[in-house]
């Protein structure tokens, strides 16, 4: 448990550097990815911010952020965000993007633990296509 808590928090401050973006907590168990409005960039100095749901296990935050992460990441080097939205292409490249992307500072998750997480979250998101 204190390991997956630390390595949430060195995961948190690196991509609020690496991406310019804020990492909170929020009340319940859902978490997001809500990037900044490009004219209002300048005056918050943020270009997005990951909420993370505060009623989840230490794993399941950690899941969370490295999943948002893929968000924010594929919002901030992507030409496709402009264009309509296919949700469950966003949703695997996200999954992709952050787990990829935790590997690469050094940050590793039991990729079957990992897997499961989402083969879940896909399923809902066909669930909710359907």
């Amino acid at each position: 448990k204190k390991i997956l808590k630390q390595k949430f928090v060195l995961l948190a401050s690196r991509i609020e550097e690496d991406l310019e973006v804020s990492v909170e907590f929020i009340n319940g168990d859902n978490s997001y990815w809500t990037p900044t409005p490009l004219n209002e960039i300048e005056d918050l100095q943020i270009k997005g911010v990951i909420d993370i749901g505060d009623d989840q296990s230490e794993f399941e935050k950690l899941v969370s952020l490295v999943h948002e992460i893929g968000h924010a990441i594929f919002y901030q080097n992507s030409d496709m965000k402009n264009h309509k939205r296919i949700l469950l292409f966003e949703e695997s490249l996200a999954w992709y993007l952050g787990y990829n992307y935790a590997l690469k500072v050094g940050i590793e998750i039991d990729l079957k633990q990992y897997a499961d997480c989402v083969e879940r979250a896909l399923k809902l998101y066909v669930k909710e296509l359907k």
